[in-house]
């Protein structure tokens, strides 16, 4: 019985229930696009494989009790099925669909607002919910499917559970406000950072972490005065003259006025911007479609500091 369970296909059933709503086989036909002796077929093979007469034939078309219950059950399962295609037709044209993104703070602050200007611009019928987190969570947020994709300042590593595109390696600038006596260089050796009240953006960061060591390996301690997570604290620090702070070159498009980024030599210094994801899990057609999006900003942004 199983076998012949196994056995009934799709096309019998659609058969089945355009007969059922027909009542006739021409009218099954024409609502099948199918010739009638193919929808015969279809029918034939169906009983043969349930083992008795579903249809009964003749000049009035009508089925079986057996097969009348057969075709209620099939026409609710046809219908899910349909939902379910279209569905999925509609993610993977981009028509419909969501992605969940983990976002770390620095990146959220600073690329977020045109990443997702331009992603909503181009897909707009694809919901996008944002998971603000410290980068250092995004691969919890990935593991625990809280989120589809993550972006930040993540660092390759060998762990073989996610997967880490580095899109850029950004420079590092010190920003501080536009009176203060550095304002007017045009870049800033990063020995001075001993002696300047610095403010530091989330220090247990893995980024953050790298660029201590290559500070460290050239001798340079920064005098860090102040540690905080969110770069709007740190901007509001500068602003009331409490210090200066390192930050991704990215972040000067959003600076307010009165604030300005030079770039850090001797070492110049690297911020890496990354898209994330789990190693083995495929990602949705939105899910792609955000990381185009992000590819292709990334590419704007290099573009405009290599001008």
């Amino acid at each position: 019985m199983e076998e012949s369970v196994e056995a009934v296909s799709l096309r019998q059933l659609r058969a089945l229930v355009s007969v059922s709503d027909a009542a006739s086989f021409t009218g099954a036909a024409e609502q099948l696009g199918m010739s009638q002796p193919s929808v015969s077929h279809l029918i034939r093979r169906l009983e043969a494989e349930v083992g008795q007469t579903l249809v009964v034939r003749g000049r009035d078309i009508q089925l079986t009790r057996q097969g009348q219950a057969i075709a209620d059950v099939a026409r609710r399962a046809i219908l899910a099925i349909d939902s379910a295609l279209r569905e999925c037709r509609d993610m993977t044209s981009l028509k419909a669909g969501s992605v969940n993104v983990a976002v770390g703070h620095v990146s959220a602050a600073t690329l977020l607002p045109q990443i997702l200007h331009r992603f909503q611009e181009k897909h707009p019928d694809i919901e996008l919910t944002v998971v603000d987190c410290m980068v250092e969570q995004i691969r919890g947020k990935l593991l625990s499917h809280e989120a589809d994709i993550g972006l930040g300042a993540v660092v390759a590593s060998d762990d073989s559970k996610i997967l880490v595109e580095n899109l850029w390696d950004s420079e590092v600038w010190l920003f501080l406000r536009d009176d203060h006596p550095l304002a007017g260089r045009a870049a800033v050796d990063a020995r001075l950072l001993t002696e300047l009240p610095c403010i530091q953006l989330n220090p247990n960061a893995p980024a953050w972490l790298a660029i201590s060591r290559r500070l460290v390996a050239h001798n340079i301690y920064p005098r860090v005065e102040q540690r905080v997570i969110l770069v709007s604290t740190a901007v509001g620090m500068i602003q009331a003259g409490m210090g200066v702070a390192m930050m991704p070159s990215i972040a000067a498009v959003h600076m307010p006025r009165g604030i300005k980024g030079i770039p850090l030599r001797e070492p110049g210094l690297a911020w890496p911007i990354s898209v994330v994801r789990l190693a083995n899990y495929p990602l949705s057609p939105a899910a792609q479609a955000f990381a185009a999006v992000v590819r292709n900003t990334i590419r704007t942004f290099k573009a405009r500091q290599d001008a």
